[in-house]
């Protein structure tokens, strides 16, 4: 039976596939080469991920859509060729989420319990969310997203006080071009993963509106990140959110209401918290989606191992944060950049194909 999820649900996913990781840490990278003007890669950026989309969309029926990830034993070479690399895609996405949000409860919340300790807890609730299939990650994500998003409009009044607008000085300038495109090239890769969608497109409910409504997830997920970012530079300042790992706890914890109300973070975290641990659940069970094209059947019997395999994975690959870190933004930003434009440019000529043979059957049942 065909999981469905609604509108709504591509929604808020499609912003939690932009916002949920990259709000860590990737302000880091940004600021670091864009400096005060870093700001505008969002709005540097969004254009080109509208154009994707109208690219990804065009003419196309609901058949099309669920042609894609049901190759089978008939799926052409380059059909299979498209899913590898989706899975690889997926692979290394998980990997370093998965690293990341383990680093971050380590650094934040549980320093001292071992790296090993939290993998296993963290997969046991990631597997458990996946493995109650797409509809339950797309509740779960509904809930919290929503949460999430609250709180991210409400930031910049709980924050006023501690804006300074000399910070975004000096306002940009034709000698600063060079370094946003550096920095919009940084985050492209990053926020380029709402290209997740594509392996639930097939399952949304009503089909006619997936369009907008990844345009709608899309505008959400870039206008909070948006929020974040300028709020880091204004608050926070270049030199901090630069040297810091996780200028966004920072940022957070500038937040005082009261002379008795100042730990807000730990709250707000455990809003985010869940919003990744969704995504990490939605990467699983593409992931196993991914792999049970290979072996012919759509089954959860294998995620279970797999995922502490992947668990592993994502702490011996990287000997400590630092290596993650490098790996998340000098690699990643030009590994994500080229797997996304091959998915891109391959899905486009996949669906033509695929178009392709539903007119031929037709004239031959004609």
């Amino acid at each position: 039976m065909t999981q469905k999820i609604s509108n709504y649900q591509l929604i808020v996913l499609v912003a939690n596939f932009i916002l949920s990781s990259s709000v860590i840490s990737l302000p880091q990278i940004i600021v670091q080469v864009g400096e005060q003007n870093a700001w505008l890669v969002p709005i540097i950026l969004y254009p080109i991920f509208l154009l994707m989309i109208f690219l990804i969309f065009g003419k196309t029926s609901k058949d099309e859509y669920k042609n894609l990830f049901a190759i089978g034993k008939r799926g052409s070479l380059l059909e299979k060729g498209f899913v590898f690399l989706f899975f690889l895609f997926v692979f290394l996405v998980l990997i370093r989420d998965l690293r990341a949000m383990i680093d971050f409860i380590s650094s934040v919340l549980l320093p001292n319990t071992p790296l090993d300790i939290l993998m296993i807890l963290s997969i046991l609730v990631i597997v458990y969310i996946a493995m109650s299939g797409l509809e339950v990650i797309a509740r779960i994500n509904g809930i919290h997203f929503f949460l999430l998003t609250l709180v991210t409009i409400i930031i910049p009044f709980l924050l006023i006080n501690e804006s300074e607008l000399d910070n975004l000085l000096p306002l940009p300038n034709v000698s600063m071009i060079k370094a946003l495109f550096q920095s919009s090239y940084v985050g492209f890769s990053w926020l380029g993963e709402f290209l997740l969608f594509l392996l639930i497109i097939g399952n949304v409910n009503p089909i006619k509106a997936a369009r907008k409504a990844v345009i709608q997830g899309t505008t959400l997920g870039f206008f909070l990140f948006l929020i974040v970012l300028f709020f880091q530079i204004i608050v926070l300042g270049t030199k901090i959110v630069t040297e810091a790992t996780y200028p966004a706890y920072i940022l957070v914890q500038q937040i005082h209401l009261t002379d008795f109300l100042d730990r807000l973070d730990l709250f707000i975290v455990a809003i985010w918290l869940p919003t990744i641990i969704t995504k990490i659940a939605f990467l699983f069970y593409a992931f196993n989606h991914c792999l049970s094209m290979y072996y012919k059947s759509n089954t959860n019997k294998f995620m279970f191992p797999i995922s502490f395999i992947l668990g592993y994975l994502s702490i011996l690959l990287f000997k400590n944060s630092m290596e993650h870190l490098h790996f998340s933004f000098e690699v990643w930003c030009s590994l994500g950049l080229i797997l996304e434009l091959m998915i891109l440019i391959l899905f486009i000529i996949v669906k033509k194909s695929a178009k392709k043979k539903g007119l031929s059957n037709e004239n031959e049942s004609n």
